[in-house]
Formats: C-alpha cells, structure tokens, sequence
C-alpha cells in the first residue's frame, strides 16, 4: 500500500514517527499538518502520568467495538500478586473488554479475583485487562511494569490457554492457566 500526503508541514526524520505521527492524525480525524486538538477533558494528565483521584496512572484512551471512547486507568503498583489463570474449559471472551471478561470470570479466574478486589482512591471497579488493553498498556507505560515479567489477560484462548504480555520483549503469547504471571488492575471511565 503507497500513502502520498501532499502537505509541506508533513516531514519527518525516520519512517516510525512518520508512521506515528501518520496514525495519530487519522485516528483525530485531521490533516496531517493541523495540530492535535486540545484535551477535552479537564485537568487530564499525560499519558504515564498519575491522575489524581482516579487511582492510577494514564495509560490512554481505548475504544470497544463501535463503543464509546474511555480513559484506562493503571494500578501504579506493578503488582498486587500472582495467581494462575484458572480453569480449563472453552469461553467466549473478548480480546478488547476486559471489565465484562472479569465480572463473567472473577468467581473461577484467580487473576481475575485478585485484580477485581483492588481498591484505589475509593475506586472498586478495577478488572483484569484484556488482551488488547494490557498490549496499549505495554505500548504507553511500559516503563512502569515489572522488567523479565509476564501479566495475565483476561482474555482466553480455546480449552486450556490464556493470553498474557511480557513486558521485557514486549511480546504477547499464549500460556496454561495453571502458570501463576503477575497481576496488574485496570480500570476506566467514559468521558
């Protein structure tokens, strides 16, 4: 595929913040050239940062589906403990909402107990990440998880797996839900 942008604004030293910067623009809408929009939300802090009162860090902003866009919030603990992922049998769960796997989950998923029984700033809404969630959180906060570290999702994968991230390569890969991987609550809220 061959992308031709005729905007003299648009320039770049390598071909990944092109890429970047390419992306971000589609995903706002704009030209290429114009700047990004202001925050909409008040008093929002950069991505990686602490939002006071919201229990955690900023991991950024996430869509489900054709759902509305909500602001994910990170547990600023690496995390809370270890568990297994659980019991084995087939489940039909989502790679992009982790709040609805985990209510479906939390009374036979260990992982996900643990990350649904966080509290933080008087928030007790936290859940195990999907999939797709713990990857935008490897993508934005890598930084802020433990090194050599796999985390469970609360994503399944057929009779006896379950997807987890690691955060020193960066890879997601799918495991036995009786090896015990970290645990990192999310939460988040619609603006």
């Amino acid at each position: 595929m061959n992308i031709t942008i005729n905007n003299p604004v648009f320039k770049f030293h390598s071909a990944p913040a092109m890429t970047s910067a390419l992306f971000a623009s589609l995903l706002r809408g704009n030209d290429p050239g114009e700047s990004a929009p202001a925050a909409t939300v008040a008093g929002r802090p950069q991505i990686g940062e602490h939002w006071e009162g919201q229990g955690g860090i900023y991991a950024g902003d996430f869509r489900t589906g054709d759902g509305p866009i909500y602001g994910l919030i990170v547990a600023p603990e690496q995390d809370i403990g270890r568990a297994t992922w659980g019991a084995n049998g087939e489940r039909d769960l989502s790679d992009w909402d982790g709040l609805e796997n985990t209510r479906r989950l939390v009374n036979e998923c260990p992982a996900a107990k643990l990350a649904a029984g966080y509290t933080r700033d008087e928030h007790t809404d936290f859940y195990l990440p999907a999939r797709r969630e713990l990857q935008l959180g490897a993508a934005n906060l890598h930084d802020t998880f433990g090194k050599e570290s796999w985390y469970w999702t609360s994503t399944p994968r057929a009779e006896h797996y379950a997807w987890a991230v690691d955060f020193e390569h960066g890879s997601t890969g799918l495991y036995t839900r009786s090896i015990e991987f970290r645990v990192r609550p999310f939460r988040r809220f619609v603006y």
